[in-house]
């Protein structure tokens, strides 16, 4: 019976002496997955596709709302790879596989940047935009910009393009059949391989690793068409015309970019005295917001208004029945809330709750500004949320 398509390694010295290399098993998954880890360039990433090399690990066991994937790697260009480790041993095991690493590269194509870094700066423990310093650090001469490094990540996160390998020992049999389960892939736009790291073991020489891929695509995507960011498509009458129509000026992009980058450096320097508080998700636009309990009726918000000259923190709620009902609970100790919020808070409480605090700014997009801002939203947004949270909290909605 054939074993291998390959036949037995051996080790040549330079005197010419042979040392027999024996095949060993791997004993679990997470000892694959740190020699990838720690030793990406075992992977044949060129052999696979050179877009996506080098690749440059940035965590093990990131969090999803589908299970933790093993293993996420990045290049310098902002393409995503997406590994998953295991042993062989059990041919169910090929199946499952294939379908979590779908399930992983559907829910990342729903991520936005903001919610990958989200994730990343929980796993590692760190703040700010580590993704892109993972890349920098890498190699900083050769490091895109960041706000370019920023736009390609967001891209392919929202085509789900990802290169997605499946790494594991002693695959066999049966592995070209695999790609059969790769038609359910929905809108994703990927380049799939399953890579085998044999193991073998040399008496007084130590352990050779050899890696092979053994099923690869190319990129399997789906026939799509790609509209500049701000314009959208419309058709005359007769179905027969189609054309791009600009619904965003180069101001409001410039702008929309400012919020984006802006609101996630806060969100990573943002922290609240509550424990129990969820820090927001980072926004695109003016506002960011807070909510202090488990609804959505009622939020907290800092904001710019640029027409205005002024930047802000208030707390509002729906005008409908949950939010009225949230008010006239809060509304028996308002007078408490107005002394613990302080005399800087402009009121005006019964048409909404609405209180709130302002800081003049005459460029709210100043660099120069940019720090104080900072910090006034930091402070308000913490006072705010110590306020109102434990309050919210005891209401019954």
């Amino acid at each position: 019976m054939k074993q291998t398509a390959y036949g037995k390694p051996l080790f040549l010295n330079d005197t010419d002496q042979v040392t027999h290399l024996n095949k060993i098993e791997v004993l679990d998954e997470l000892s694959i997955q740190y020699l990838i880890f720690k030793n990406p360039e075992c992977l044949p990433i060129s052999d696979i596709d050179e877009s996506y090399n080098p690749v440059i690990p940035v965590c093990t066991e990131l969090n999803t709302t589908v299970g933790p994937l093993d293993i996420l790697m990045v290049s310098p260009n902002g393409e995503l790879t997406i590994i998953e480790t295991k042993l062989w041993r059990n041919p169910e095991a090929r199946r499952k596989v294939v379908a979590q690493i779908l399930d992983y590269a559907r829910e990342l194509s729903n991520w936005t940047y903001e919610d990958l870094q989200r994730e990343i700066n929980r796993r590692l423990g760190k703040k700010g935009n580590t993704l892109y310093n993972l890349v920098k650090a890498f190699n900083p001469n050769s490091a895109l910009p960041e706000s370019d490094f920023v736009d390609s990540v967001s891209r392919n996160l929202e085509r789900g393009r990802f290169l997605l390998l499946i790494a594991g020992d002693g695959i066999r049999e049966g592995a070209s059949g695999i790609a059969e389960f790769l038609s359910n892939a929905g809108h994703l736009n990927f380049t799939f391989a399953m890579v085998e790291l044999t193991l073998y073991q040399a008496e007084g020489l130590g352990k050779l690793i050899v890696p092979k891929t053994l099923v690869k695509t190319t990129e399997i995507s789906k026939m799509t068409v790609e509209i500049p960011v701000g314009f959208i498509l419309t058709k005359d009458d007769d179905f027969e015309v189609t054309k791009a129509t600009p619904v965003q000026s180069p101001e409001k992009e410039r702008e929309r970019n400012f919020y984006i980058r802006f609101w996630n450096e806060l969100i990573a320097e943002l922290s609240f005295d509550d424990p129990g508080q969820p820090i927001p998700k980072p926004a695109v636009a003016q506002n960011l917001y807070v909510y202090p309990g488990n609804t959505k009726k009622a939020w907290i918000s800092a904001y710019f208004m640029k027409s205005q000259k002024r930047v802000g923190v208030y707390f509002r709620v729906q005008n409908d029945q949950e939010g009225n009902e949230i008010l006239k609970a809060l509304s028996e100790d308002r007078d408490s809330i107005r002394q613990e919020l302080g005399n800087e808070v402009m009121w005006s409480w019964d048409d909404s709750g609405d209180v709130g605090v302002r800081l003049l700014c005459d460029d709210v997009f100043a660099e120069e500004n940019r720090e104080d801002i900072k910090e006034f939203f930091k402070t308000w947004l913490n006072t705010f949320v110590n306020v109102i949270r434990p309050r919210i909290k005891k209401i019954s909605v």
